[in-house]
């Protein structure tokens, strides 16, 4: 039983996981992200990998301007957060790397999961960020495991669990031995 509620744990991981990963690297630094499950989301996605120029601005935001548009769905969130990634209007992509209260409207793109040094990487000016889909095996380090054999598979593109020759997917079905 204890064994069950351990997969339970690593599944929930796994599910989160499921949600599109992507890395951006700026400066040497690489930071992973989790994109916003929404049309914006998956159509930023359908982008990558991208290599922008992304513009300085106010002190708090790097953006660009992409030359097609994406699906909108704006809110105005109030706290913009340091590694908020966000549409303005339907086709500017702004990162973040300052929190601050905000009265514009945004459409939500997603956010950098752990955002600890992005200021620096980005520095003061007009910078060069690259933006891509992260890997399999970059997942493989967030894969909770317990003491039997707990292993992560992606046969394609679709996310599975191996625990004790038996293989699962992420919600937890087991759909083979």
């Amino acid at each position: 039983m204890k064994h069950f509620f351990t997969l339970l744990a690593a599944m929930s991981t796994m599910t989160i996981m499921a949600q599109t990963s992507i890395t951006i690297t700026v400066g040497g630094q690489t930071f992973a992200a989790t994109l916003a499950d929404s049309e914006t989301g998956k159509a930023f996605a359908a982008l990558l990998p991208l290599t922008i120029t992304m513009n300085e601005l106010n002190g708090n935001e790097k953006y660009h301007y992409l030359s097609s548009s994406l699906p909108t769905d704006s809110y105005t969130p109030g706290t913009i957060h340091t590694g908020d990634l966000m549409l303005y209007g339907n086709n500017c992509v702004v990162l973040f790397y300052e929190t601050f209260n905000s009265s514009y409207s945004y459409t939500r793109i997603g956010s950098i999961d752990n955002p600890s040094g992005l200021a620096a990487a980005l520095g003061s000016g007009n910078v060069s960020v690259r933006f891509e889909k992260r890997t399999s095996t970059d997942l493989t380090q967030n894969v909770q495991r317990d003491n039997a054999t707990c292993t992560k598979v992606m046969e394609n593109g679709v996310l599975y669990i191996k625990h004790q020759e038996m293989k699962y997917n992420v919600q937890g079905t087991k759909v083979s031995k």
